[in-house]
């Protein structure tokens, strides 16, 4: 880096402003940039919770959190899958978990044979050749040894108390020598390419090369450059425009995945902590009312709301372009999605690896933005692709919520890896995709996208010898998943909860 870019400021809030702050302060504090973060009001309650991917572990290690430590603060637990229930009529609930199935033979995938074999006859479900799937079934926690690390690639996201969470992530920030300030923005001055200063509602003035907008919905900073057509939305595919988020008690013992079950407007998700359990509903507004909510949240999940429900209206799109001029737009305020598929901090952090990538070497000219605004583009649809299929592929036929998105015709590059599959059981997939070939394959036959056909080369290995195999991978399985650990014990041993004053960061 040439150093012509001196100094950041971060407009934003919560999530996007925090972690924005903190893997920039990281990243170039030490090189002479000064980074400087304007808090504007925090929209999260104690009700609030974060789900992630398995990717957020590699984020964390890259700005150097501790896992334990961060659990410990946040209330946290893992997370080895979601189980999909009630989404395709009276099929049976499937596992999404973070790992593969089986192994190959003959070097061919083993879902092709898996194929093969239930053309056959075989009415063993797809997930029970997956060890972590079958690990989360019986609420256990993945330890690999010798002979499993061949066998999977089992991994977890995380369940995060969400305000815990970014306390933790600003005491680090702050530890690294992060500026901080709370206001409001009065007023952005620019020449309609560029933002030359910005006036808070104090008065002060910010000046800066580069600026970061984690406003959020509101966009306070890239609205000023966006020409109107920024913002394509994507309500048509994910139709849900109510959100409503609670607690309930914490589960005894943890369950080892998080439980989304679709009714007749939306979906309800069960998303385990180790002090409470984050209750969050999707629907559609013209469904069922506001007033209703929360009662049928608690009748459908079973659990008691304890503390407020707080609802809000949502609006799944993205912005065309996150970066324009000297503004880069992160988090919510370049793309918002449903809560599915634990996406919470997914493309904040894809957005940031890729910022601290694309870092500008020149305050003025920033040729780096055409790069980025093409992967985060691309990354966008693909995870948006991935939702989609959910709500196409739901089988509640005669809900008109659900009757909706499933017939919507979808984006191409999801009808394209729909066609595909359908036909032989291969996903195609894309540069600067989130979820790998294995997810996809788990949500698409889990909601009942079963292929006829499959690869040709499967046939070569013999019936018997396939029957051989898949017992043994069966046996196998089982056999090691009884000797791992529960989740609650894992927790109890390694995260156990104690005062926050013993936590330490940085």
């Amino acid at each position: 880096m040439s150093g012509a870019v001196r100094k950041v400021v971060i407009i934003g809030r919560d999530a996007a402003a925090w972690l924005s702050a903190l893997t920039l302060q990281r990243s170039f504090g030490r090189t002479g940039v000064e980074i400087e973060l304007v808090e504007l009001p925090s929209t999260l309650g104690p009700e609030d919770g974060f789900v992630t991917l398995p990717s957020q572990r590699a984020f964390h290690q890259l700005l150097g959190l501790d896992e334990t430590r961060l659990l410990r603060a946040s209330k946290g637990v893992y997370s080895l899958g979601q189980r999909f229930s009630n989404w395709s009529g009276a099929a049976a609930p499937f596992i999404h978990a973070y790992d593969t199935h089986g192994v190959a033979l003959n070097r061919v995938d083993f879902f092709q044979h898996w194929l093969r074999a239930r053309a056959s006859g075989l009415s063993v479900p797809l997930e029970d050749f997956s060890l972590g799937a079958v690990a989360a079934r019986q609420g256990r926690y993945v330890i690999f040894n010798e002979a499993t690390s061949g066998f999977s690639r089992a991994t977890h996201g995380y369940n995060l108390s969400a305000i815990p969470y970014l306390v933790a992530i600003g005491k680090v920030a702050l530890h690294e020598g992060l500026r901080h300030s709370r206001g409001e923005v009065r007023e952005v001055r620019h020449d309609g390419r560029q933002i030359s200063a910005i006036t808070l509602a104090d008065g002060r003035e910010l000046k800066a090369d580069l600026f970061i907008d984690a406003s959020g919905r509101e966009a306070r900073l890239l609205r000023e450059l966006e020409p109107g057509d920024n913002f394509e939305s994507w309500q048509h595919w994910l139709p849900f425009d109510r959100r409503m988020v609670a607690s309930a008690p914490a589960l005894h013992p943890l369950p080892a995945f998080n439980q989304v079950s679709a009714f007749k407007s939306g979906w309800i998700g069960i998303f385990p902590l180790a002090d409470r359990t984050v209750l969050v509903t999707s629907y559609a507004s013209a469904a069922t009312g506001e007033a209703d909510i929360a009662q049928l949240t608690s009748a459908l999940s079973g659990l008691r709301i304890e503390g407020d429900a707080v609802t809000e209206q949502t609006r799944a799109g993205g912005r065309r372009q996150h970066w324009l001029g000297n503004c880069v737009a992160v988090g919510d305020t370049a793309t918002r999605l449903d809560p599915l598929d634990a996406n919470h901090l997914q493309l904040l952090q894809t957005g940031l690896s890729w910022l601290v990538t694309l870092f500008p070497t020149h305050p003025e000219d920033m040729p780096e933005s055409a790069v980025y605004n093409q992967k985060m583009s691309e990354h966008a649809a693909g995870v948006r692709d991935f939702q989609v299929a959910h709500m196409h592929l739901n089988q509640r036929y005669g809900d008109p919520a659900w009757d909706a998105p499933r017939e919507q015709a979808p984006p191409a590059s999801l009808a394209q890896k729909l066609d595909l599959f359908r036909a032989r059981g291969v996903v195609a997939m894309n540069d600067n995709e989130t979820f790998q070939e294995e997810n996809w394959t788990s949500v698409l036959a889990g909601h009942g996208l079963l292929p006829q056909a499959w690869d040709p080369l499967a046939d070569a290995v013999p019936e018997q010898e396939l029957i051989g195999n898949f017992q043994r991978m069966l046996g196998f399985i089982g056999t090691e998943v009884q000797s791992m650990p529960t989740l609650q014990d894992h927790m109890e041993l390694t995260a156990p909860q104690q005062p926050e004053s013993d936590y330490i960061f940085g």
